[in-house]
């Protein structure tokens, strides 16, 4: 059973990498190894403090491309980094996750299971009265080499309407 709930968060500043890609083409695990471990570097070489989970946010999402943001929450603006919405694909950048009223559904398991999740939580959006507001994200709170693929919690996160 996924537990879903209403939210009303603040902005939060982030770093981050935009990656446009053919859905045909598209391996998010591939591009998550390959982005998350570089952010991570790069912030420590920054001197920006991590301040949360890895996360996803899905800009479009087929059916022809994606557009994915791949980033870590920072304790504050990366002001040296551009803005994202400037930055080539796969540049780093500063970024920001939106506040406001945002439904949060908590993922148990594997990925695999994550469109479900999504499915599910548009439903209870729309059976709330409400509508999706915006691109949503997925915060990863452990990490997949740490824990079973069973034991994985993932959030994710749909600003609303």
């Amino acid at each position: 059973m996924t537990q879903i709930a209403i939210h009303q968060l603040d902005p939060r500043p982030a770093a981050a990498v935009r990656i446009t890609a053919p859905m045909s083409e598209l391996d998010l695990g591939v591009l998550f190894g390959e982005h998350l471990p570089n952010i991570a570097h790069r912030l420590a070489d920054l001197g920006i403090e991590p301040a949360g989970a890895p996360y996803g946010r899905y800009h479009e999402f087929g059916p022809e491309r994606a557009v994915a943001e791949i980033g870590i929450p920072t304790k504050a603006p990366a002001s040296t980094l551009s803005p994202i919405a400037t930055a080539a694909d796969g540049e780093l950048a500063q970024s920001e996750l939106p506040g406001g009223e945002v439904a949060i559904a908590v993922h148990r398991g594997s990925y695999d299971g994550l469109p479900a999740t999504y499915a599910t939580l548009e439903r209870w959006i729309e059976n709330k009265g409400r509508s999706a507001g915006g691109a949503p994200w997925e915060s990863y709170v452990n990490d997949p080499s740490e824990v079973d693929a069973a034991d994985l919690r993932t959030e994710v996160c749909w600003p609303i309407a």
